[in-house]
């Protein structure tokens, strides 16, 4: 075989190859970010609309409709749900996932301005979003105080530790929830404006035109250039109380004061939070869909100590909701099961195998072939998520197979006399294509679920990604380290009056071991020369499985057939009966139990 034969000349290369294989592996791993679940685009767009002053009839005719229809001619629509609330519109819209977002989003877009002219001037412009699991904070944070107001807390909240929640890298946006902003409230005296004949639209226009900030021109010199601006910003009520309105009946200016008292306070509430049944202001924080939430939530809860710190007497800062912390834990106990799974291959392989060096040679492929595979995640664009991991969880034995059987079989060459190099070189040839055909199988299983099509496919292409490349890297391993290492690093002979006691013991196990594979192959003889029987106690196995959940009568009918047919089996059975019962008695058993929990 090409491959072996090149890594048992060159040993040299094929360790420095093993060792690029871990090092950009591990390279890989470093960068990747971490998530609880894949990144999943569902193909879904959210289109509000708001319509002051529009009741849900209303909106429901003058702006869902016609946005309905404009949009239904969009290419890749499946359907469109339509919302009407009170100054509200809703629009859901779910497009095929062959669909790309960014031109979904750009075609809604188009697709409401070339129908503008036709709807109410007083809408609002549209705020089109695409939905995604991201959408939902990673973190949430309640800011509570016995000291400040709600309003007050609210200008913490905003211009304080959202402020510095802003800049953490990763963070796309912070949602308060609970404000009371602040706000100048204008109540107007009505009889005050009959007595100047003054009408609210004039005092309307006053104020919008009073309380402005706008770049009004520029004053070019000789050799330089300023820009005008207008800063007309009220922010105190007696500045309010100053804007003049107009001429009264008697000619003379009228001002604010004279026709409304201005009040300096909070809007309306129009959402409410609650912490430890106080009323506090809550912060949301969205990750940005490529950051890694372990990473953004570790570095925001950072931030909350330092902040904490320098809050104002009385007012405290708790964390609601870690999404972090939960990921963590997730990765983590698939993370454990790997590692325990790891450990319990590679120590049923040194009893099997009693033999250290060959443990070591054939326990190589894992760590390789599973550090390897993150670097087709990273290349990817995948994160490490409980579905990549699941797949190096499951891959595990087979990652493992392909190495114990070239190692065997070399073995089993030098046992035939041969030295370790002619073992090596002809033990690996003689299996290649049997090995080869059967990792090719496995792949063949599970790359297709790389290009299954929608939600399904976003969440196992990772699973399928890293189960196919580590198989076909512990394939590339098995067939260059493993018979390079067992042409150079043999096992040494031990006599038999000074191996310890481990060894004698898995010898004494293996042994018992081979008596039983040998009884075995009289039960195989047998169930070859007794086709018909077999087929009986398959059957009959698989409709006790059935019935073990069922009620006692049909369980006591079935019991009845099978012992009928074991009774006409009796005569013939095989020689070593008592190896094949236990296992066939514990299938029956297990698959009793899978359909007794299984859900209806």
């Amino acid at each position: 075989m090409i491959i072996s034969d090149f890594a048992i000349k060159r040993p040299l290369v094929t360790v420095v190859v093993m060792l690029c294989l871990v090092l950009f592996g591990v390279l890989s791993l470093l960068r990747l970010e971490t998530d609880e679940f894949p990144e999943i685009s569902p193909p879904f767009l959210i289109v509000g609309v708001p319509y002051p002053g529009g009741s849900p009839d209303g909106v429901e005719r003058e702006i869902l409709d016609p946005i309905e229809e404009a949009v239904q001619g969009i290419s890749g629509v499946n359907t469109i749900n339509g919302t009407a609330l009170d100054s509200y519109a809703q629009l859901s819209i779910e497009f095929e996932f062959s669909k790309d977002p960014q031109e979904a989003s750009n075609e809604v877009r188009d697709a409401i301005s070339a129908i503008r002219a036709d709807l109410p001037s007083e809408m609002e412009e549209p705020i089109i979003r695409r939905f995604s699991p991201n959408d939902f904070p990673i973190v949430s944070i309640a800011l509570s105080s016995e000291t400040l107001s709600t309003s007050e807390l609210t200008q913490l909240a905003d211009n304080v530790v959202g402020r510095e929640i802003r800049a953490v890298p990763g963070v796309a946006r912070v949602d308060i929830a609970g404000q009371r902003n602040r706000e100048l409230t204008v109540n107007l005296r009505p009889d005050a404006l009959v007595q100047f004949g003054i009408s609210p639209a004039q005092v309307v226009q006053a104020v919008q035109g009073q309380n402005l900030a706008a770049p009004v021109g520029r004053l070019n010199g000789s050799a330089s250039e300023q820009t005008i601006r207008l800063e007309g910003r009220l922010a105190d009520v007696e500045s309010f109380y100053r804007i003049p309105i107009g001429q009264g009946n008697d000619g003379r200016v009228v001002y604010l004061g004279e026709v409304a008292t201005v009040e300096d306070g909070s809007e309306e509430a129009r959402t409410l939070a609650l912490y430890n049944d106080q009323e506090a202001v809550g912060i949301d924080i969205v990750k940005s869909s490529d950051a890694s939430t372990t990473t953004v939530a570790g570095e925001i809860v950072e931030r909350m100590d330092r902040l904490e710190a320098g809050l104002p007497a009385g007012t405290e800062m708790n964390l609601v909701r870690n999404s972090g912390e939960r990921v963590g834990d997730s990765v983590s106990n698939v993370v454990e099961t790997l590692v325990e799974g790891l450990f319990l291959t590679i120590l049923v392989v040194f009893v099997f195998l009693n033999s250290w060096r060959s443990t070591v040679i054939t326990g190589l492929a894992l760590p390789i072939s599973m550090i390897a595979s993150f670097m087709a995640v990273y290349l990817a664009g995948f994160t490490l998520n409980t579905m990549s991991l699941l797949g190096l969880t499951l891959a595990i034995g087979i990652i493992i197979d392909d190495a114990i059987v070239v190692r065997e079989n070399i073995v089993r060459h030098v046992e035939m006399g041969k030295s370790h190099l002619q073992a090596s070189i002809e033990g690996t040839d003689e299996i290649g294509l049997a090995v080869a055909a059967t990792t090719f199988s496995i792949v063949a299983v599970f790359l297709p679920i790389a290009f299954i099509s929608g939600i399904a496919g976003q969440w196992f292409q990772p699973f399928a990604l890293t189960i196919a490349t580590s198989v076909l890297v512990s394939l590339f391993v098995s067939f260059s380290l493993d018979p390079m290492l067992s042409a150079y690093w043999p096992d040494p002979h031990v006599a038999e009056d000074k191996k310890n006691v481990v060894t004698r013991t898995l010898d004494r196990f293996n042994a018992w071991f081979d008596r039983q594979a040998h009884k075995y192959r009289s039960v195989v003889a047998w169930a070859l020369d007794h086709p018909a029987i077999v087929v009986l106690w398959a059957f009959a196995s698989l409709f006790a499985a059935i019935a073990l959940p069922m009620s006692g009568i049909a369980a006591a009918g079935l019991v009845v057939v099978v012992a009928a047919v074991l009774s006409i089996a009796l005569k013939r059975l095989p020689k070593h009966w008592y190896v094949t019962a236990p296992i066939m008695l514990a299938a029956l058993v297990g698959m009793g139990a899978m359909i007794a929990i299984a859900p209806d």
